[in-house]
């Protein structure tokens, strides 16, 4: 008897012939797919045979740079220690000491059964006697960024990015010369070539400055202009200029004061002794007052510039001036004189 189980409230459905094509379907379509999967595979595998080969080949003519493009061609279809460990040997022989010994340690690492081919197990053989002598060799880099807090810096050798894993540690790099770089956003990004010899062990130590951003720069110009006129710079300039005008209001109170002696000659010569002049004279009388009161407002700028600019020589390489007080002019004329009136 056949015992079927049946979930309540759920009829058993007999099974019919469509379902069992689909499931013949399937079953053929799995069969196809499995046996061009096992094709493309042993393609892959030949092509890596033939690549592996000549790629040997080079590598025993000396011809590295070449004969690592045919093996990793090989091992990216299919690995085998022996083309692996002439890949490693290659790299090392190129200078890429780090990729070829880290290769070299994976074949090393990698179990091989009892009845393994002979070449595998020469293979394996092979990378020891090479990793002997090319770790030695391996030299020791460590980037030492000095950055504002908090910034994120970012390090790149010959263009590599560094993972933050490993900054500020020693990394094993190949030996030669490298190009370093840090960058950190806000800041101006630094670099420098570092020389390698095999086995050396350096430091190298970049300085990331903050990027000075247009507002600051600006303010702080003129602060350093004040500064430098507050400490007495070895500007004469003001010194210069305040004598400039004390000798021009000399030499203009001179020539006023020319016009009013001749003025008062003649004025002198018209008028009786009382100092009563003709009507006829008050024209003259009235041009010599302006010019005495021209050479008089001449004179006086003239001795305070003079005054100024001797007080600017005497203070400049000391203390800071107290700033010079303005002088103060003001004319005075009346029915009889013309003066000045001021304070210095």
């Amino acid at each position: 008897m056949l015992a079927v189980g049946v979930t309540e409230g759920i009829p058993p459905r007999p099974a019919t012939r469509h379902g069992a094509s689909a499931v013949l379907v399937a079953a053929l379509v799995g069969a196809t797919l499995s046996g061009r999967a096992r094709a493309d595979e042993a393609a892959d595998t030949a092509t890596a045979r033939t690549l592996g080969v000549a790629g040997v080949a080079l590598a025993e003519a000396g011809n590295c740079n070449q004969a690592i493009e045919k093996l990793a061609r090989a091992e990216a279809l299919h690995h085998a220690p022996s083309t692996a460990e002439r890949l490693g040997e290659c790299e090392i022989e190129v200078g890429k000491i780090v990729a070829g010994t880290e290769r070299l340690q994976r074949v090393i690492r990698e179990p091989l059964g009892p009845n393994a081919p002979p070449p595998f197990v020469a293979a394996v053989a092979r990378a020891r006697t090479v990793l002997d002598r090319a770790m030695p060799r391996i030299a020791m880099l460590r980037v030492d960024v000095k950055a504002p807090v908090d910034a994120h810096v970012a390090i790149a050798i010959d263009g590599e990015p560094l993972p933050d894993a490993v900054v500020r540690d020693e990394r094993p790099t190949d030996p030669g010369r490298h190009e370093v770089r840090a960058t950190a956003p806000g800041c101006v990004p630094a670099s420098a070539s570092v020389l390698l010899a095999d086995g050396e062990t350096k430091t190298l130590s970049l300085q990331l400055s903050p990027i000075a951003s247009a507002g600051p720069a600006s303010s702080q110009a003129p602060y350093l202009d004040r500064d430098s006129a507050a400490s007495g710079s070895h500007s004469h300039a003001p010194a210069i200029t305040a004598f400039a005008v004390g000798g021009v209001g000399l030499a203009v109170g001179a020539i006023a004061g020319a016009e009013v002696m001749s003025k008062s000659s003649t004025l002198s010569s018209s008028c009786n002794a009382g100092g009563v002049c003709p009507a006829s004279m008050q024209a003259e009388i009235s041009s010599a007052k302006t010019w005495a009161l021209i050479s008089t407002t001449s004179f006086a700028i003239g001795g305070a510039g003079l005054v100024t600019g001797i007080m600017l020589l005497l203070t400049q390489g000391g203390a800071p001036a107290p700033e010079p007080k303005a002088a103060t002019v003001l004319p005075v004329v009346d029915a009889t004189s013309a003066g000045l009136r001021g304070w210095f």
